[in-house]
């Protein structure tokens, strides 16, 4: 029997577990304040879910809000009962899946090019957001400090020194920064306040039954195709490509079940709901992570910040533009990846679904498309080849 990769709790490990801050932060701070969720309850149940993950898998596989879940309760208001009770259920069919075989039946539907243009589409998404949160945001996520120009100017430094030392140089510069940036804006007498709420740390919650139906037509339905597509096939397909010497346990079917069992624990103690986004990988690869260490350090770190509020606290003192460079690096890192399919056709596929996703910004719909345009591809192909078999045939009788 093969031995299990150790997790590393190097500093390697330590810089690669910053990476997907840039999409975690914001959301938790917009859910605090918009739908009044206690932000120490986020941190802490997302936090041991990140534990568990690289307890398991042993490669930084991520934990991440579900993102079209978060737009859609963010615009309608949904409360949090409303959401933990979405979580469960949400759970539930993510694990129905696995159990029934259906998983199996819908994967074969995503082509390679159909997981590339996944991939492409979530980085430019990442590289768009990470610009518009530069220029629409703060300076801060919770203080009202609005220096545009100093922003801009800060977010492209960062990107430079990022770009050249990391990237380039292979120097994991990340983690320092974070630090040196938490502790510039501590001296700089930036405010500290924070979302309060007077809800409890944990809530052992029962689903509400009444919510069921809205929470499948408004909330999980929309959610679905994007989870399949990212959260699963392209996250199993990333976690290959970064770390293929470690990714033994990862396959669909385990992130799949993963994501159900998770979304059902935190739907019963009153959590928002989770997945395992393929560019939270990209993000943990591309800062230095390796190994699951890297989820555990970010895991306990989240739950050691639920815990302490100044730890909170100062967590929020990372500046924007900071957050925004770290989304834009995590995008350019997973837009590489396209570089890896062949063929026109392929490259036509996984193209169209990027650019889609990039106009429309609804990753679902470009999956459509892709997956349209794939099995119209995939039908030309076997015409001409059927057409070229006769005439084959007609030459040799003639």
């Amino acid at each position: 029997m093969p031995t299990q990769p150790r997790n590393r709790f190097g500093y390697s490990e330590w810089a690669g577990s910053i990476g997907d801050l840039g999409t975690l932060l914001p959301l938790a701070y917009a859910l605090a304040i918009s739908n009044h969720f206690p932000i120490e309850r986020l941190f802490l149940l997302w936090g041991l879910v990140y534990i568990g993950t690289g307890w398991y898998f042993r490669v930084p596989v991520a934990v991440q809000p579900l993102k079209v879940m978060s737009v859609i309760a963010l615009a309608k208001g949904f409360a949090p009962h409303q959401l933990s009770t979405a979580a469960w259920l949400f759970g539930l069919v993510m694990a129905g899946l696995v159990a029934t075989g259906l998983l199996g039946k819908i994967e074969r539907l995503f082509a390679p090019s159909i997981v590339r243009g996944i991939q492409l589409g979530v980085g430019l998404l990442l590289v768009q957001k990470g610009i518009q949160f530069v220029f629409d945001s703060g300076l801060y996520l919770h203080a009202d400090l609005s220096y545009p120009l100093l922003q801009v100017l800060g977010a492209g430094l960062i990107l430079l020194i990022l770009g050249y030392l990391q990237w380039a140089r292979g120097i994991q510069i990340g983690f320092p920064l974070l630090l040196a940036s938490i502790v510039a804006s501590a001296g700089a007498g930036v405010p500290m306040a924070m979302p309060r709420s007077s809800e409890p740390l944990l809530q052992l919650d029962h689903p509400g039954l009444d919510f069921l139906l809205p929470a499948l037509a408004f909330l999980i339905i929309p959610q679905l195709p994007l989870t399949l597509g990212n959260a699963v096939f392209a996250a199993s397909d990333a976690c290959h490509i970064f770390w293929p010497d470690r990714s033994e346990k990862v396959n669909p079917s385990r992130l799949a079940l993963s994501i159900g069992l998770s979304n059902v624990l935190i739907g019963l103690l009153g959590g928002f709901p989770i997945c395992h986004g393929s560019g939270g990988m990209g993000a943990h690869a591309r800062f230095g992570g390796k190994t699951g260490g890297t989820t555990i350090i970010l895991g306990s770190a989240l739950v050691l910040v639920a815990l302490v509020p100044v730890l909170r606290q100062a967590l929020f003192l990372v500046p924007v533009p900071l957050l925004g460079a770290l989304l834009v690096l995590s995008g350019l890192g997973m837009v590489q990846l396209i570089t890896r399919l062949r063929g026109a056709d392929n490259l036509s596929v996984a193209i169209l679904v990027g650019l889609v996703s990039l106009a429309t910004r609804n990753l679902t719909l470009a999956l459509l498309c892709g997956l349209g345009t794939e099995r119209l591809l995939h039908f030309v192909a076997l015409h001409r080849a059927a057409h070229r078999r006769l005439a084959d045939h007609a030459e040799r009788l003639s």
